[in-house]
This record gives structure tokens, sequence and C-alpha cells, in this order.
């Protein structure tokens, strides 16, 4: 099976940060969620907790006047694109992690093709990930390449 790439679109994108900031949350559920897990709340809305008192979260009803003055959010302008397919594949070629390890509903923070990146792990659905806007086209260029190069990716094709 082929690998296809796709890039979203996450106006909502935000990291949100600061003292007690999961009771922001707490309306997603975003206060019972084990760090470095995320939650998908809706097609491509999520929230993704990367600390004690730090999220990544892509919601389109989240309103930020809920934080307090110890609370806040950053608008992020990621480039997020998903991966379809036997993206596995296409990982262990470009990417060091061995997402043997993963579970549904991880949180990854690794580096691909030496760019970092964060990824939604799923198990039934394509792999979500994002990185800085700055290294977007390199990115995207750079795993096509590599999708219409690989002799081992058109197995079975």
């Amino acid at each position: 099976m082929s690998v296809q790439i796709t890039e979203l679109s996450m106006p909502g994108l935000l990291h949100l940060r600061g003292q007690k900031i999961s009771q922001a949350l707490t309306e997603e559920g975003g206060d019972e969620m084990l760090v470095f897990s995320y939650r998908k709340v809706a097609t491509h809305q999520f929230i993704a907790r990367l600390g004690v008192e730090e999220f990544l979260i892509n919601l389109n009803n989240f309103d930020s006047k809920v934080l307090n003055q110890k609370q806040y959010a950053f608008q992020r302008g990621d480039v997020v694109f998903e991966l379809s397919g036997d993206w596995r594949a296409l990982m262990s070629e470009v990417c060091i992690y061995d997402f043997r390890q993963a579970s549904p509903g991880d949180f990854v923070m690794v580096s691909v093709a030496g760019v970092s990146v964060w990824m939604l792990i799923s198990d039934d659905a394509p792999l979500v990930v994002g990185c800085d806007p700055t290294y977007g086209h390199y990115l995207l260029t750079t795993l096509q390449k590599q999708i219409d190069s690989s002799p081992f990716l058109k197995i079975g094709v």
C-alpha cells in the first residue's frame, strides 16, 4: 500500500501553558489526560498534553477568555499534514523512532529527516504530523521524494 501526504489547515492551533491550565480544558477532559497523550475531539480537532501545565490544542470552539492572568495561549502556525496508507514503512526510512513502542493516543516529539516534529499516533487513522512552518516545505518535499524513490515503499503496489 502506498503512502499519501495531505496538508491540513489548523487555524485554531494553540500552545497553552500556565498554572492550573488543565482547568481551562476541563470540559474537554484535559485535566484527566496523561503527559504526552492526546485526545481526539472531532475531525482534526484534538487536545495534547505536553506537560503538567502545558497543552497543544486545535479546537474550533476554544475561547482564550477562559484563561486567567497566569495562563497563556500562543497561536501556532505549524505546517500540519497527515500520512495515510503504510506510513509506518515510510517512517522506518526517515525516522529513528521505533513505532512498535507507540500506542494509540500517544503524542510524540521526534526528528524526521532532520526536522523536529510532533505526531499524533492513532491505530485506525492517518498519522498527523506538525512542524515549524520554516521547515514545512523541506519536510513535505523530502517525504514525497522518499515515497517516490524508495524501492521498499513500492513493494505490493
